[in-house]
């Protein structure tokens, strides 16, 4: 009986050290190797989805700014956009932040790079689309607003609106909105758009004056924004990088450098493998206890 049991730990051991060995030992190469081969970091920040919140990138961009071993940054774009007030807010972070701690910055995009995801973009130095993406949408709109007026009386549903001013219940889904009322909708899209055409105007050195040709809510695949000067360049990776070691003092092989959440102590330890080890380690307790439990 004796020996069974020890035969058994020897394996669990066995186990949990096949288990351990490769992180540790990948953790250990790749730590010595930045030792022995030259490299120079560089940030890069994705946006691959809607923004509503620009904490995360705001935050992410100004680490990788002040950071000096972070010699250029890459911004791989591919959203949709998002919203008017978080985009604004981070194309004015990478102006200003630009100010501060001088280094290129670079955008790339893939698939898409539409409104505020476009707006973020023109705060970069330079911006490298595939020639079928989809760019620009330089416009503004608001959500769209539902009216249940004639519903709720179909249904005999009164509702009963206490408000204070003319345009406080502008948007009220159960009342109609006066002329005045949208009228001031609109004057808030006139402004928001012109704001916006104004910053890629003079950031991408485009012609206000006939902003109807690559303004207007008009969206072009990367090859017709790059003869519209909406980008610089048409390419992917390959051509980021040879952007990137142009602009920057770059030195052997680039090292990118991306944004993330602390890891615990053990996800540390163990190269992000604890829950492999967890699992593993349930299942051989639970084989042990079933084998002797049916001995006993």
């Amino acid at each position: 009986m004796k020996s069974i049991f020890e035969y058994a730990k020897t394996i669990f051991f066995l186990l949990i050290l096949l288990q351990i060995a490769p992180p540790l030992l990948r953790n250990i190469k790749e730590s010595y190797l930045g030792f022995l081969t030259v490299q120079t970091k560089v940030g890069r920040i994705t946006f691959n989805e809607i923004i509503n919140d620009s904490t995360f990138y705001a935050k992410s961009l100004k680490k990788f700014f002040k950071d000096q071993e972070i010699k250029a940054i890459l911004l791989k774009i591919d959203s949709p956009g998002g919203a008017s007030g978080s985009c604004q807010a981070l194309f004015n972070e990478v102006q200003e932040l630009k100010k501060r701690y001088p280094k290129p910055v670079i955008a790339l995009i893939e698939n898409s790079c539409l409104s505020g995801a476009y707006y973020i973009a023109c705060a970069t130095d330079h911006i490298i689309a595939t020639r079928s993406a989809l760019i620009g949408g330089v416009g503004a709109t608001f959500p769209t607003f539902f009216n249940f007026k004639e519903l709720a009386k179909q249904w005999n549903i009164q509702t009963h609106v206490v408000s204070s001013g003319a345009y406080k219940a502008t948007t009220n889904q159960f009342q109609e909105s006066t002329p005045e009322q949208w009228a001031m909708l609109q004057k808030l899209a006139d402004n928001s758009y012109q704001q916006f055409a104004t910053d890629v105007a003079k950031t991408r050195k485009l012609s206000f004056k006939d902003k109807e040709q690559w303004a207007e809510g008009r969206i072009f695949t990367g090859q017709q924004a790059y003869e519209l000067h909406m980008i610089d360049q048409t390419g992917s990776y390959s051509q980021a990088l040879i952007k990137i070691k142009s602009m920057a003092p770059v030195e052997g092989s680039i090292e990118w450098v991306d944004p993330y959440e602390p890891l615990s102590f053990f996800e540390r330890f163990f190269g992000g493998s604890v829950p492999t080890l967890k699992s593993a380690t349930n299942h051989i307790c639970s084989v042990l206890e079933e084998r002797y439990a049916t001995q006993t």
